[in-house]
């Protein structure tokens, strides 16, 4: 029987292929912890409204506003002209479907899976465990900086300033630094 030098590189190739199917080497037995938690420092896409999409504790204004244009247009194309160019101040106050007008609750429920959210209020959401303890390391970065607190809710971890004093108030460099520390890790 005569082979041909196609047949002989068929096989040669068969052959190859089959040796590269062997059981891999066992793993070690070292156990490691996998986490499926969005990160801080990417925004994610839009999926379900549980998947809403996530910006990150230190977003620019641009990265905001590409994230929120799609969700302000579906605003705009379910519920009229009036939610042009109110996406950011929205989103800034946190609006939902439970905060709107009965005419605009269809409209925030139509385009609830486009509407951003920050990484924190997705955590809160997702991850209530992992929020809390962020909220503790940012109350105590805030407290080492010299701001004035209230004590931590025992549910949430949350708190907020009593006075606005020398560092300055929530908005300040040294509060959003101690925010970004605590969620970004």
């Amino acid at each position: 029987m005569r082979l041909t030098p196609t047949l002989v590189t068929l096989a040669a190739v068969l052959v190859a292929a089959a040796g590269c199917s062997s059981d891999p080497e066992p793993a070690p037995g070292v156990a490691t912890l996998q986490s499926a938690a969005p990160t801080a420092g990417a925004p994610s896409a839009a999926g379900t409204a549980g998947q809403r999409p996530v910006f990150p504790v230190d977003a620019t204004d641009a990265q905001l506003a590409a994230m929120i244009r799609p969700w302000e247009d579906c605003m705009v194309a379910k519920g009229g002209t009036k939610f042009r160019g109110q996406g950011a101040l929205m989103i800034t106050k946190g609006l939902t479907a439970a905060d709107a007008e009965d005419e605009d609750v269809a409209a925030f429920r139509a385009c609830e899976a486009k509407q951003p959210e920050s990484f924190d209020d997705n955590q809160k959401r997702t991850n209530p465990s992992e929020y809390k303890d962020n909220q503790r390391e940012w109350y105590q970065c805030a407290k080492a900086a010299g701001y004035q607190l209230t004590e931590p809710d025992p549910e949430t971890g949350e708190f907020g300033l009593t006075a606005v004093g020398p560092n300055g108030d929530a908005g300040s460099d040294k509060f959003l630094a101690c925010k970004r520390q605590a969620f970004a890790g």
